[in-house]
């Protein structure tokens, strides 16, 4: 059996939380690297009974000069009695870098509801 999963990037996960695909490895990106970097959706996850919700991937996709992007959205959630809640948003997109700024930010939504400070709102409709 493949060792890769230990290559996974840790993430805390709040109760309640579902990470829905993983394919982000604790690996920086580099020419060297790149192969890691590749998918539409590095890592996604969402809380059913609101409906939070982030996607992150890798833009533009293998080239290392790129950055991580986060669309935080509110899908509708399914109440107690299996009622949705709410309509679908998305929240904002949010760029990075740094992959230790990304666990930080993706860990204080799960726990907090809050979005990095920086977050570029949706266009407007």
């Amino acid at each position: 059996m493949s060792e890769t999963w230990r290559r996974l990037q840790p993430l805390r996960v709040a109760p309640g939380w579902r990470i829905d695909m993983n394919s982000l490895y604790a690996v920086d990106p580099s020419p060297e690297t790149m192969e890691w970097f590749y998918g539409s959706v590095l890592v996604s996850g969402h809380l059913a009974h609101d409906g939070l919700c982030f996607d992150v991937r890798w833009e533009p996709e293998g080239d290392p000069e790129g950055c991580y992007e986060v669309d935080f959205l509110r899908l509708a959630g399914v109440g107690r009695k299996g009622s949705p809640t709410g309509e679908p948003a998305c929240l904002g997109t949010w760029t990075t870098r740094s992959r230790p700024a990304l666990v930080t930010a993706l860990e204080e939504f799960m726990f907090s509801g809050r979005q990095p400070a920086d977050v570029k709102a949706p266009p407007a409709r």
